[in-house]
């Protein structure tokens, strides 16, 4: 019997005979097939106010810290309570909101943390109780990166065009002309959006690109040469860099910068149409990005509602090339660094009454020096990581079948994937008009003896829908195997 591989999730292109799908819902692509996504596990209490920001950074003993920004605090998660310290600077009301966030950088023993509203507030790993305001009176900013052995602080309060960097690894020394200390105004492109993280960055504008190089001992610092014009990031916050790779949303679609400065339309007749399409314009510029940690893995968090939350993630792998998407509802995502989390036995009381009923098992690498894995605060304002039961999957086949007026008649099917839970439909159309849609049969369960599903169908066109309901485990998903015969012409 011929099989019918699950298909690549692009819903721009048509999918009649083709490799591709319009309907793959909560699983991750893998190079063959597709495997489970896991649902976001709440691990700890609720934060307090409205989350705008949140970041990990790990000491060097190797424990990971993790902050929390709101509207009016900044927090770090006990790791005894698993309750939120709030570590605000003493009596301090920050004035941060969900379009000006909190943004994070950690450089050395040192997190920075900054919106456009206050002060940066600095707090010293494994010295500090509190946040404090940056010594060297530097200027209030909406983002904050790394560049190397320099800080920089882009889109200043007063000016949104200019980047300053601080004293060479001295990230409290703001005063230019000393120290490499300086700043840079952009002509054009419109506002400083953000940049990557490396010695060498790639400032990224509205309307244009920089490429920054480090030039010790010269007057200049930093020379900065345009490589685009017209073509920078829409949405700040899309912005996302791991290693030399970089990838941000401009209007209508998503890019990837590499580390020559090139850059390549990732979503292009993929899912830019289908996906910014649903975007509305007072939603684009708040659409948040950031790497996975470990694999390679984009997570793009969209509304397409006018939800508080975000309600899906689209998900691009950049070494395979192809999307996916997540029906997750999250307030914020960041990852978790390498590290361990150092929980109590007073905390693990606290999330559960029993090890049976832990969120994720003791073996996983949340407990551990392993690697990293992607965090996110969920629509309760819980702290939770990627790393719980399997989420209910939807995948699809193209459609097919001859173009000729020629009908398959199907009786059976069965799907190639390594669980016996999946229910499986059968989408059938005789596309007498452009405009005919798919008729899908209710869902059948496989046989416990043979795994196939019985379900009848004489169409032209045919296609499979899978389930898989949520904490189901299975591990790939392939395709579905049929028993089509020709049955003549109408």
């Amino acid at each position: 019997m011929p099989t019918v591989p699950f298909a690549r999730w692009r819903p721009d292109v048509a999918n009649l005979n083709s490799a591709y799908a319009s309907d793959v819902l909560n699983v991750l692509i893998a190079a063959d097939d597709y495997i489970p996504f896991p649902k976001l596990a709440p691990f700890s209490n609720a934060v307090p106010g409205t989350v705008t920001g949140g970041f990990s950074a790990r000491n060097s003993a190797g424990q990971i810290v993790i902050f929390v920004g709101t509207t009016t605090k900044l927090y770090k998660l006990n790791g005894t309570t698993l309750s939120w310290d709030d570590v605000s600077r003493p009596a301090t009301t920050y004035a941060s909101t969900v379009d000006e966030r909190w943004r994070f950088e950690q450089f050395g023993d040192f997190v920075v943390a900054v919106n456009v509203n206050d002060n940066p507030q600095v707090f010293q790993i494994g010295v500090s109780t509190t946040f404090d305001n940056l010594a060297g009176s530097p200027p209030k900013a909406r983002y904050v990166k790394s560049w190397g052995d320099f800080l920089a602080l882009m889109n200043l309060n007063g000016n949104e065009k200019r980047v300053h960097w601080s004293g060479l690894n001295n990230i409290t020394q703001w005063t230019p002309g000393v120290n490499s200390c300086d700043f840079q105004d952009f002509p054009d492109g419109g506002v400083v959006q953000g940049s990557s993280s490396a010695t060498n960055p790639f400032v990224l504008l509205k309307r244009a690109i920089y490429a920054a190089t480090f030039v010790p001992g010269s007057q200049s610092v930093f020379s900065f040469t345009k490589i685009h014009d017209k073509r920078g990031a829409a949405a700040p916050y899309s912005i996302a860099s791991r290693g030399p790779l970089t990838i941000f949303a401009d209007s209508g679609g998503l890019f990837q910068l590499n580390s020559d400065g090139s850059i390549a339309p990732v979503g292009f007749e993929k899912i830019d149409r289908t996906v910014f399409s649903r975007i509305s314009g007072a939603n684009l510029a708040g659409i948040y990005a950031e790497m996975d940690p470990f694999f390679n893995r984009y997570y793009l968090a969209v509304k397409y509602s006018s939800s508080a939350s975000f309600d899906r993630l689209i998900i691009y792998d950049w070494g395979i090339g192809e999307f996916t998407q997540i029906s997750n509802t999250v307030g914020i995502l960041f990852p978790l660094a390498s590290g361990t989390l150092g929980y109590t036995l007073e905390g693990l009381s606290a999330v559960s009454a029993s090890l049976d009923a832990l969120p994720f098992s003791l073996d996983s690498k949340v407990w551990q020096g392993g690697a990293p894995v992607m965090a996110a605060i969920d629509a309760t304002n819980k702290l939770g990581f990627y790393s719980g039961d399997n989420a209910e999957a939807t995948i699809t086949t193209q459609e097919f079948g001859a173009t000729d007026g020629s009908l398959t008649r199907i009786t059976e099917a069965m799907p190639v994937i390594d669980t016996q839970s999946a229910l499986l439909s059968l989408g059938a159309r005789m596309r007498r008009s452009p405009d005919d849609v798919v008729v899908w049969t209710a869902e059948g369960a496989q046989s416990a003896n043979t795994g196939i599903v019985r379900k009848r169908s004489r169409a032209r066109y045919h296609s499979f829908r899978l389930r898989v309901p949520e904490n189901v485990v299975w591990t790939h998903a392939q395709g579905v195997t049929h028993n089509g015969v020709p049955a003549g012409v109408r």
